[in-house]
This record gives structure tokens, sequence and C-alpha cells, in this order.
């Protein structure tokens, strides 16, 4: 194994499984979409954004238990999906593809987790239709996955001023094997509101799920874009997604703000070719 050393090189590692896994869903006729930071730095710079450490992915319910189903996991010959709601040993609640012989030891997390480098994929799921319903059901997903974090997360390394401020006051008074029984309420929220039978739809689980909600149909409705010199899709609403999360995308942040979210060492085996 080796070190890798440089934020460049991690982003050749995570291309890397971003093109394994879109091959592998086109194969299957699954719709895999940019979203997040990933989808941002397609519009505004054609790929990464320059500071970004990680790839954002998202994909309806049955096109995730689809790919599921057809790749029984295995993408590729190097990379493979870690599912939330059947690894047991997995503490987060996003989907992420992994390069399988790899290493990550992320500033995040109060524990070393044994992670892997890899893409996060959001599953869009339904969502409910009344405001107050909507702001209800959100506010409970919020709590849960606060919980969730005060079993696992440094909060030296957090990215929120809430977190910074809360999080060390409220943590001790949270067990770390607690972690499960909240990942497990999380993930069953997530799924409350059928995605076939949902006119609204969101990842949910994302930090800004409320702001990501969209109407079905135009989630469903994808569009070409380009990142990292490979063909990709998006969402057709992807502009109103962008100004509902980030306001004036198009305008980078301060420099001092132009920095990875999260801190990391990694490792990769010797035949990857950095």
């Amino acid at each position: 194994m080796k070190t890798i050393d440089s934020l460049a090189d991690l982003q050749k590692v995570e291309i890397y499984i971003y093109k394994e896994l879109l091959r592998e869903c086109n194969n299957a006729g699954v719709k895999l979409y940019l979203t997040g930071g990933s989808l941002l730095g397609a519009v505004r710079h054609q790929g990464f954004i320059p500071w970004d450490d990680d790839i954002d992915v998202c994909m309806s319910r049955p096109d995730f238990e689809k790919l599921l189903q057809t790749t029984k996991g295995r993408i590729g010959e190097n990379c493979s999906i870690i599912d939330p709601g059947s690894d047991t040993r997995y503490k987060g609640v996003v989907p992420v593809c992994v390069y399988n012989n790899s290493y990550v030891r992320s500033s995040q997390f109060k524990e070393d987790e044994n992670l892997k480098i890899s893409c996060s994929i959001f599953v869009y799921d339904g969502v409910p239709e009344g405001r107050l319903k909507r702001f209800l059901y959100y506010k409970h997903m919020f709590v849960l996955r606060a919980k969730h974090a005060l079993c696992r997360a440094d909060f030296k390394h957090v990215n929120t001023k809430t977190a910074k401020l809360f999080g060390p006051v409220l943590s001790p008074f949270f067990r770390k094997k607690s972690v499960f029984k909240y990942k497990n309420k999380v993930l069953k929220l997530q799924t409350k509101y059928p995605y076939s039978e949902s006119r609204l739809v969101s990842t949910n689980v994302d930090y800004g799920s409320q702001r990501e909600v969209v109407e079905k149909v135009a989630f469903e409705k994808g569009i070409g874009i380009q990142f990292e010199n490979t063909s990709s899709k998006t969402f057709s609403c992807y502009k109103e997604f962008l100004e509902s999360y980030y306001g004036d995308y198009m305008t980078p942040p301060p420099i001092e703000k132009q920095k990875p979210k999260h801190g990391f060492y990694a490792e990769i085996d010797d035949s990857f070719a950095l």
C-alpha cells in the first residue's frame, strides 16, 4: 500500500471509482446523476471544484435497488457498493461506492472506522406533500441525524458553527455503540414515503435535504453534462437545485474558504497509477 500525498491524487482515485460506477449504471439501465459539490463543479469548473475532496452522485430508490440486484454490489474488478441497509458494520447512512484495496482515516470521526476511498451515493425517496408535514418530517430527521452524529463525530473537525458549539457539550451523553440504533432509525424514516407514490422527492438524509426537494417528474428527466472529460448526467432541474443550495453558485467563495471539507489520511494499493 502507498500513501496518497495530495488532493490531486485522491481525486484521481475518486474519478476512477466514478467511471466504474457510471459504466455499471449504464449497463444496468440505471440513471446516475451528479449532485452536490460535484454537480456544482461540473457546472462551474467542468470537473472537480479544485479544492473538493469527494464525488457526490445520486439516483432514485428504485434505481438503487435495481443496481444492487444487477451487480450484487460488485462494481468492476476493484470497486464495490456498501449499502447501509444491509451492511451491519458500516456506521454511515449514505451508501458509498468504494475502491476495495484502499484505506481512509477521516478526521470527521472519533474512531478509525476502517473506511475506504469512495464516492457517495445519495438515494432519493418520497417526501410529504404539505409544507407543515414536510417541515415536521425534516425536523424529525434532523434530530435523528444529530443523535447519530453525536455518537461518532469528532467535533473538532466539523463544518457548521452549530455542530462546533453544541457537539462537544452533548456528545458525552451519547454512547458510541448507539450509533447503530440511530442509523437504523434514520434509514427507516428516510423511506417512510415511497418513491413510487410520491410527487416530490429528495435524498432526505443529506445535511441540506429540505433544500433538495424537487418534483419527481423533473428529477427523472436527465440531461447531459461534462465532468472531468467524462460524459455524465444530472437532473433537469439542476439550476433550481444549485440556487436553492448555494445561492449565487457561479461565484466562488472567498479564498479563505477554498479548502477541503474533510481532513484525511489515505492509502491505496501499489498497483494503482497515481
